[in-house]
């Protein structure tokens, strides 16, 4: 129910469908060998094409809907591997200062980028809430009824 109830509130934040958000994420149960639930989310960002696109008109500077979303100076592309992406056109890379992410020059990369939606911190933070009030709210009565069980099963012998 974490994993439902975060994706569904990461969802509503960001403006994705719910079932982009929830197949990001996956639990590994607990067993007898490692008794510890995991949840594993992948908190990269998401691609928008993922989105599905539509075009308001084929010109340089037209826009560009996905999802909800609207996008300047945006287009579909193929890259070199083979994928199909939205690329944005930015703003004139020969004069920028600095480095990017990379840590390359910013000049000297070209003036187009993927477009993506960051997921990284509302993903996180949905599940930090969730997962503690979760963990406040229902392990009490769960770990009295295991008990309660127990002691029944240990009674009757």
């Amino acid at each position: 129910t974490a994993i439902n109830q975060s994706s569904s509130q990461v969802a509503r934040e960001t403006r994705v469908r719910r079932k982009l958000v929830k197949e990001r994420s996956r639990l590994k149960r607990a067993t007898v060998r490692n008794p510890n639930a995991r949840i594993i989310v992948n908190r990269g960002d998401l691609p928008v094409i993922k989105l599905g696109i539509r075009m308001l008109g084929r010109r340089p500077n037209s826009i560009l809907k996905a999802g909800q979303h609207r996008y300047q100076r945006a287009f579909i592309q193929r890259l070199n591997n083979g994928r199909w992406h939205v690329m944005q056109r930015l703003p004139q890379a020969r004069y920028e200062e600095g480095n990017d992410d990379k840590g390359r020059k910013k000049r000297n990369r070209l003036p187009i980028q993927v477009v993506k939606i960051p997921m990284a911190a509302p993903l996180k933070q949905a599940f930090d809430e969730n997962v503690d009030r979760i963990r406040r709210e229902r392990l009490p009565k769960e770990l009295a009824y295991a008990l309660k069980q127990q002691l029944r099963i240990a009674i009757k012998r």
